[in-house]
């Protein structure tokens, strides 16, 4: 079973068996985005029609299905394993049957104390992020 740790507080970092995946692994921002947007899902999973909405809203279906696939061909290659992102039955899952832990799930779980950076700073513009934002704000009572 592997480990996959994914940073959100600040800088986005993933690191598999506490091996860091270099920033020029990824080589497409959206499989960067793929894995951001799974890691902040609940059980790191969502529908096929979420995923294509959240990233990619003004394509046509076909289009967004496109670009999800090759956005999960580079982030499991980015990962290291083909089963990395599973795209199974209309679901798109980050490391199926691994154990994900990210910061934001440790801040939840200590009920927002502790010292924590911006959820994905340099996503501060992506719409997709709002929700997740708004989630952390009002834990953090602010």
């Amino acid at each position: 079973m592997r480990r996959v740790d994914v940073r959100l507080l600040g800088r986005f970092e993933v690191a598999v068996d506490g091996r860091p995946v270099p920033t020029e692994a990824w080589g497409h921002r959206r499989a960067e985005d793929l894995v951001k947007l799974l890691a902040l899902a609940p059980g790191h999973r969502l529908t096929r029609d979420e995923v294509v909405e959240a990233l990619w809203p003004r394509l046509t279906a076909t289009a967004g299905a496109a670009n999800l696939h090759k956005a999960a061909h580079y982030a499991r290659r980015a990962l290291g394993w083909p089963e990395a992102v599973a795209l199974r039955r209309g679901v798109v899952e980050l490391a199926p049957g691994d154990r994900v832990r990210t910061d934001v799930e440790a801040l939840e779980a200590a009920g927002g104390d502790g010292e924590a950076g911006e959820l994905l700073p340099d996503d501060r513009y992506e719409e997709w992020t709002a929700a997740h934002r708004d989630r952390l704000a009002a834990l953090r009572g602010g």
